[in-house]
């Protein structure tokens, strides 16, 4: 089974064409597990699975997390639709594409690949932080720039990604600094659930993060910088945001049979 290795911002997919496969046989959550162990597999954030396009859609994107779960992801979404335009030669800027959340779009701008997610509603004042559905559920606390790089963050953020109130779908957890450094980027750090650890950069998270900077102080559009890169986000009106960010492929290859 081939497979392409796709980098957004440091989230890094496994992404497979799936094109030609029925929903049921997708891998079960054992092979998602070994393929994205990053001692004993490939090793990955997640796996893409890219699917044939439907009702007026040009494909459509299964994200797995390594624990098996489905779920939305910002970054996987962004690294679909570079892979998919790939595959189209490069010459096809706009795409209308599937996910688990419902139907998104992605452009072409700037030599970076751009997608809009869903914002379900407001940032929701929690006794935890600032709860924001982006695609899927996030919880943002926001945090003095100095305070972020020797935060122990999954020492924070495990209770929490299990905390009763977030039941029983659980929440990942994004640390924001409250200010921009010198060039009006908001450092940013994710704890996902499905991962169960820190990841390099986090879509959906960085989404959430922007929704709850103009929740607090106003503004539109926000820049942010993750461990693993730059994201750049932009509100369009209550519930829809455009995320942006570079994607690498950086190789290819071969699943052998175990």
């Amino acid at each position: 089974m081939d497979f392409v290795k796709l980098d957004a911002a440091g989230n890094d997919f496994i992404a497979l064409d799936w094109r030609g496969q029925g929903a049921q046989e997708r891998p079960v959550s054992d092979t998602v597990a070994g393929w994205c162990n990053r001692r004993h597999g490939i090793g990955a954030d997640g796996v893409l699975l890219l699917t044939a396009g439907r009702e007026g859609a040009d494909f459509g994107l299964t994200f797995l997390n390594p624990d098996g779960s489905e779920a939305f992801c910002g970054n996987g979404a962004r690294a679909a639709f570079t892979w998919w335009r790939s595959l189209m030669d490069g010459e096809v800027n706009a795409a209308r594409f599937w996910a688990t959340d419902g139907l998104h779009e992605g452009h072409w701008v700037e030599n970076e690949p751009c997608v809009d997610l869903h914002l379900k509603e407001p940032p929701q004042d929690t006794p935890h932080g600032a709860f924001v559905h982006s695609g899927t559920q996030h919880l943002v606390l926001g945090m003095a720039p100095e305070d972020l790089p020797d935060l122990d963050l999954v020492t924070l953020a495990d209770p929490l990604r299990h905390h009763a109130d977030f039941a029983p779908e659980g929440v990942n957890v994004n640390v924001v600094a409250n200010a921009p450094d010198a060039a009006g980027r908001h450092a940013i750090r994710t704890f996902e659930k499905g991962v169960e650890g820190e990841t390099l950069s986090c879509g959906s998270g960085t989404v959430a993060a922007a929704a709850v900077l103009r929740w607090a102080s106003g503004g539109k559009a926000f820049k942010f910088s993750a461990p693993g890169g730059h994201l750049g986000v932009v509100l369009e009106g209550e519930k829809r945001a455009w995320l942006s960010g570079p994607v690498e492929m950086p190789f290819s290859g071969t699943i052998l049979p175990s």
